[in-house]
């Protein structure tokens, strides 16, 4: 079996309204300090003292067998220091075969980082974080789905200063 890949891009990203426990990440457009042509991209700022999330949706490949994983690639506004909590929540829905109203679909049971550390030394150092979608709604092949990632700074585990920015997200899978 091999392994495949889905690529979220930040830029796709469906934000929440901002009401009561639905706060959005500031969606940026960043452009390196590196010499003419300059890099641009997109990420997510999370802040770092509430919870705030984004969601994809997206349509699971027909490929899929099992064990889903979010790939968190992200990097930090200016902390070289502390912890960050990072959560991953998926809503799967058969078209055809689940009796449940779209309009009224719930997240699967979170799915929760360990306390993961920031790169050291300095800010804006990359790095991933992998969270084992062992909550997955019974997702298959051909579902639709949607994928919810957030930042959990309200964690008394998440103790770094600053915004978190989310430069990429990827699910991969067993394949058949």
């Amino acid at each position: 079996m091999a392994t495949g890949t889905i690529i979220l891009n930040p830029g796709a990203a469906i934000l929440p309204d901002n009401s009561a426990s639905n706060l959005a990440p500031a969606v940026q457009r960043i452009k390196s300090s590196g010499s003419a042509p300059g890099v641009y991209f997109l990420q997510l700022a999370f802040d770092a003292s509430n919870l705030e999330w984004a969601c994809w949706q997206f349509r699971v490949p027909a490929d899929y067998a099992s064990a889903l994983a979010a790939k968190l690639v992200w990097k930090m506004v200016s902390a070289t220091t502390g912890n960050v909590i990072l959560v991953s929540r998926l809503a799967a829905f058969t078209p055809g075969t689940d009796s449940t109203d779209f309009d009224a679909k719930v997240f699967a049971t979170a799915n929760t980082s360990a306390a993961t550390a920031v790169p050291a030394t300095t800010a804006g150092r990359l790095a991933e974080t992998s969270i084992t979608m062992t909550n997955d709604d019974s997702v298959a092949a051909g579902d639709f789905a949607v994928l919810y990632v957030a930042r959990d700074g309200a964690s008394g585990s998440d103790t770094a200063a600053g915004d978190l920015e989310l430069v990429g997200v990827a699910l991969t899978y067993t394949t058949t």
